[in-house]
């Protein structure tokens, strides 16, 4: 009996200093590469058929100016649904220069031409920016 208990001490005993010890390394990769991208910052890696950074920039500002000018026309009180509308538009410009082909950017860019993969993103982006915003108001009839 008291083999047993000798055994269990020495295997509760190793089995804990085995946890420690694994714990131990992992914190001490986590520092190493926390420590590594803190001093190094990552370039981000363009892929083949994506829009520069340049262009996606271009093309948000671009994209965001025609989207904020053609909401605004069909505004009934621009001045006080321009900051709704500036920030709508900027997140769905955001939101589509995100996975923005080059080619898509350059006839946009270039050609201001809207593809069929464009109209697509927009969709998919005013879907995503707008889904949880509060619409305004309409106008109130008939007392209720």
């Amino acid at each position: 009996m008291k083999n047993i208990k000798k055994l269990l001490g020495l295997l509760i005993i190793s089995l804990s200093v085995l946890l420690l010890t694994a714990c131990s390394d992992d914190k001490s990769e986590k520092t190493a590469t926390t420590s590594a991208k803190a001093k190094a910052p990552e370039k981000k890696h363009v892929e083949h058929g994506e829009a520069t950074d340049t262009a996606k920039y271009k093309f948000e500002k671009e994209f965001g100016a025609k989207c904020v000018e053609r909401e605004l026309q069909k505004s009934t009180n621009p001045e006080s649904d321009k900051g709704r509308i500036d920030e709508s538009c900027g997140c769905i410009a955001r939101h589509i220069s995100e996975d923005l082909s080059d080619v898509d950017a350059e006839k946009y860019l270039q050609e201001h031409e809207d593809t069929h993969t464009l109209q697509i993103k927009f969709d998919a982006a005013a879907y995503f920016c707008l889904q949880n915003k509060p619409l305004p108001k309409g106008p109130h009839l008939f007392g209720k």
